[in-house]
């Protein structure tokens, strides 16, 4: 006759070969069938889950399990830096200037910045530049090289609602080179 102690030392090993086997089985089914993955937002991430190209939700960090119809992209909302280099570009009163400029942002809205561009920073870079050519063109030689706060307050009021409709913030923005290259006469 078994001992107590025996009898609950054998329903041990048949639990744990019973949870053994269902973890092998479960990996195995997977091979043939479409199963939930883990998935794990961290702590600087927000994770977007998208369905059929939509967006469904934004998660919070943490770990989900995101079933085979539903996709998750990861979102870093650390703030990022940037530069945008050598920009040669006139003033208003046609003197060339190269200017270059340093920057970070980040994303506040995962949602937007994930549907609506298939890669927002870089269209938001596109209107960065652009912001930066009218803003330049806009001020005279002797404003541009004085006033440089003036420039990066005008690029951030022509890129508002750009930046709203990307689901991102620019969180500094810096001259970093300001060079005059001559003025330019008309032909």
């Amino acid at each position: 006759m078994a001992t107590p102690g025996e009898i609950a030392a054998g329903a041990a090993v048949e639990l744990f070969l019973v949870v053994i086997a269902i973890a092998v089985l479960y990996r195995v089914w997977g091979w043939f069938f479409q199963v939930p993955k883990r998935q794990i937002v961290q702590a600087f991430q927000r994770g977007v889950v998208l369905r059929e190209s939509k967006v469904e939700k934004v998660l919070e960090p943490g770990a989900y399990w995101i079933t085979p119809k539903r996709r998750l992209v990861l979102c870093d909302v650390r703030p990022t830096p940037f530069q945008v280099s050598a920009q040669e570009l006139l003033t208003a009163d046609s003197m060339g200037v190269r200017i270059s400029l340093a920057g970070e942002y980040r994303v506040i809205s995962p949602a937007l910045f994930v549907s609506e561009s298939s890669d927002a920073f870089a269209t938001f870079y596109l209107e960065l530049r652009q912001a930066l050519r009218v803003a330049a063109g806009e001020m005279s030689s002797h404003g541009f090289f004085n006033g440089q706060a003036q420039l990066t307050a005008r690029m951030k009021e022509l890129l508002l609602p750009r930046e709203t409709q990307l689901g991102v913030e620019m969180t500094k923005l810096d001259v970093f080179e300001a060079v005059p290259i001559g003025w330019q006469r008309e032909a």
